[in-house]
């Protein structure tokens, strides 16, 4: 499962990727995922690194330490405060409900704790009903 962890470790917003792929799926999710960081202009930001290649000119020991942080082995994917958000379909999914602008812009601290996308959404669901109700008050 992805982690939605803001604990920061070392503010960096990092995209690991693999430049030798032979999987169109890959490589399209790569194109896909830094134009949808670009439109958030997250490339123009002190706190983002260029993109990391995890196979040329990286070592075995530090792919598999991220791969292993990670839990999976599919890029790209997308670490927030050294923390992995996830792979292009989680980033995606969290940039529909909401998520994604949230975990980017560091304001959010009811994510603070939370490790999966799934406790996420619970916690948002609940700010929601609880601001309707204020709201309605």
């Amino acid at each position: 499962k992805a982690v939605v962890s803001t604990q920061s470790t070392g503010g960096k917003i990092r995209v690991y990727y693999s430049t030798t792929t032979s999987s169109e799926k890959i490589r399209h999710n790569c194109r896909f995922l830094q134009n949808l960081l670009e439109r958030k202009k997250v490339h123009l930001r002190e706190d983002f690194e260029p993109w990391i290649p995890i196979d040329i000119g990286m070592d075995r020991e530090e792919r598999n330490r991220i791969f292993e942080k990670a839990g999976v082995r599919k890029t790209p994917m997308l670490f927030i405060d050294d923390q992995y958000v996830g792979d292009y379909d989680d980033v995606v999914e969290l940039d529909e409900i909401g998520e994604l602008d949230r975990l980017l812009s560091y304001c959010s601290l009811k994510y603070r704790n939370l490790k999966t996308i799934e406790e996420a959404r619970k916690a948002d669901e609940l700010y929601r009903m609880q601001a309707g109700q204020i709201d309605n008050q």
